[in-house]
């Protein structure tokens, strides 16, 4: 008995000294705190400020027919987009539109085009 009590102190003591040296190597919790918005704070600091819209000089105005659904489309857009940001014009919402032409890809637009109805020629 009196040797199995002694392996017991024994084991507890090198468990409380192996506790002791763990605590001694990891970081606490403040530690991993303070770690964690000193990488954050570097991270954000590495980002790019945001671009800001530069100011373009206009092209020739473009006139475009669309049909009384495609229009209605548009006024509907406009509408939803002007109760977030007051001042969307139809004008923005066509170059928007080039923009997101240019980012889909030329095979993606023609299949659309093959798809949109054709208007009646006009008799001159």
């Amino acid at each position: 008995m009196i040797v199995r009590k002694q392996i017991k102190a024994s084991l507890r003591a090198s468990i409380d000294d192996e506790d002791a040296a763990l605590k001694k190597r990891l970081p606490t919790r403040s530690e991993k705190r303070r770690a964690s918005v000193k990488l954050t704070t570097k991270a954000v600091n590495r980002m790019s400020p945001p671009i800001k819209p530069s100011v373009v000089a206009p092209a020739k105005p473009a006139e475009v027919v669309l049909s009384v659904d495609e229009a209605a489309q548009l006024k509907k857009m406009r509408d939803h987009l002007r109760e977030q940001a007051p001042s969307v014009s139809r004008s923005d919402l066509m170059r928007v539109a080039v923009e997101l032409l240019l980012a889909v890809g030329p095979d993606e637009v023609k299949v659309r085009l093959d798809g949109l109805p054709r208007f009646p020629k006009k008799n001159k």
